[in-house]
This record gives C-alpha cells, sequence and structure tokens, in this order.
C-alpha cells in the first residue's frame, strides 16, 4: 500500500515504527501501541507515498 514500507512481526514486542533515512539508519522510532489502524494508515500517508 505504501512504497518502502517493510512490516516485521517480531512475536511479544510491542507495535513500532522505525523511519530510516536514506542511508538505512532509525531516523525516528515511534511507539504505536495505542494507534488504531485509521491513524497509522494516515501517518504513512504523511510520510510515504501510495502506490
Amino acid at each position: 500500500m505504501f512504497k518502502g514500507l517493510q512490516v516485521k512481526y517480531v512475536r511479544g514486542s510491542d507495535p513500532v515504527l522505525k523511519l530510516l533515512d536514506d542511508n538505512g539508519n532509525i531516523a525516528e522510532e515511534l511507539s504505536i501501541l495505542k494507534w488504531n489502524t485509521d491513524s497509522v494508515e494516515e501517518f504513512l500517508g504523511e510520510k510515504l507515498e501510495r502506490i
């Protein structure tokens, strides 16, 4: 749905968004534990290009 989006499931860990810079380094890390699906989609729509 979004260009460049990768999803990794890690059993037992809380949901987090990791935004990477052009070099692949973590630029920002956000906990999305209390976010609903619409909030996640809206945020990704602002940060990433839709396919």
